[in-house]
């Protein structure tokens, strides 16, 4: 059987990395032009820098120029997880901070149709039988992705990864690619990732369903509600 020369980021670090972190490090690379209003994580020797959106989005990834200077290339998996989660923390808190300073909340539209027949017992029976369906099958999904590992993988075959909870726990990067892969592509692969980690452990935003549409559109309207259950 052919060995697998990939490692995960999270294992203990070799010699050979204790020595890699003794070297000199240059100064990281000054703030580029889309950075602005994005979280910039770094890993400890400035060699790879993870921009964020607000919401935790990644934006971009970047590697200095000669980062091959500062970090053993088998190091750039752990020196992406610290560079990515890192980024993750400063979304998180912008978030937090955010949501601390808005003084009102916006309604959830609604689109739904309201049929105006009068509601009988068996429809009003019917229609929260459907709503709490539909509330236990976002409850599950919920659960699922906030606490299952969500697992991807580069178009290209040379990156993967793992998060969990909204963190990268794994992360694994061909040492024969990225040995002399240019920088772009490899800042290409692991962006990709990351997105997709990102995007697959995100929960949906609020339940949803035709029943908790339609629930929503009589709540919305009283008039219309006290016509559907026969008080107008």
């Amino acid at each position: 059987m052919v060995e697998d020369n990939r490692r995960w980021g999270f294992e203990e670090a070799e010699d050979w990395e204790y020595e890699a972190g003794r070297r000199a490090t240059p100064p990281p690379a000054g703030p580029q032009p889309d950075d602005a209003d994005g979280c910039v994580g770094t890993d400890a020797s400035g060699a790879v820098s993870v921009v964020a959106e607000p919401d935790g989005r990644v934006r971009a990834v970047r590697l200095i120029e000669q980062w091959r200077d500062s970090i053993d290339q088998r190091a750039l998996d752990a020196a992406v997880l610290a560079a990515a989660n890192n980024a993750t923390m400063q979304a998180l808190s912008h978030s937090v901070e955010a949501q601390g300073d808005l003084t009102a909340v916006e309604p959830v539209p609604v689109s739904a149709e309201v049929d105006e027949t009068p509601f009988t017992r068996t429809d009003a029976e019917r229609l929260f039988a459907a709503v709490n369906a539909e509330l236990a099958a976002f409850t599950s999904s919920l659960d699922q992705t906030v606490n299952a590992p969500v697992r991807a993988e580069s178009r290209g075959g040379h990156v993967r990864g793992i998060a969990q909870s909204g963190q990268v726990v794994r992360f694994e990067i061909d040492d024969r690619w990225v040995h002399a892969a240019p920088n772009a592509e490899i800042e290409g692969e692991l962006a990709e990732v990351l997105r997709t980690l990102h995007v697959r452990g995100t929960p949906a935003a609020q339940p949803t369903g035709s029943a908790i549409a339609e629930l929503q559109a009589l709540a919305s309207d009283p008039a219309r509600l006290l016509r559907k259950v026969g008080l107008a």
